[in-house]
């Protein structure tokens, strides 16, 4: 008789999950830090946080919808008030 092979799914989604959340970490910061020189290059903050965010909320709307950009947007709101970046 064959024996029986068992997987374990549950620990391979885990470790999907955490390779993506790194990519995810890993992709920000290197946006942040070229937003960042754009912007100290520029000598325009406000320029390049204008095109940033207007890209980014109408990708995002596009790929997750209306309701769930909102909430993304305002989450980050909140983030940087509780992080007394304002």
């Amino acid at each position: 008789m064959g024996q029986v092979i068992r997987l374990n799914f549950s620990s391979s989604k885990k470790e999907e999950d955490l390779l993506y959340e790194r990519k995810l970490i890993r992709i920000r910061d290197e946006i942040e830090d070229y937003l960042r020189n754009v912007s100290n290059s520029e000598r325009d903050e406000l320029a390049i946080a204008l095109a940033a965010g207007r890209y980014a909320s109408m990708k995002l709307a596009q790929l997750t919808g209306k309701e769930s950009t909102i909430k993304f947007i305002n989450e980050c709101i909140q983030t940087t008030l509780k992080d007394k970046i304002l």
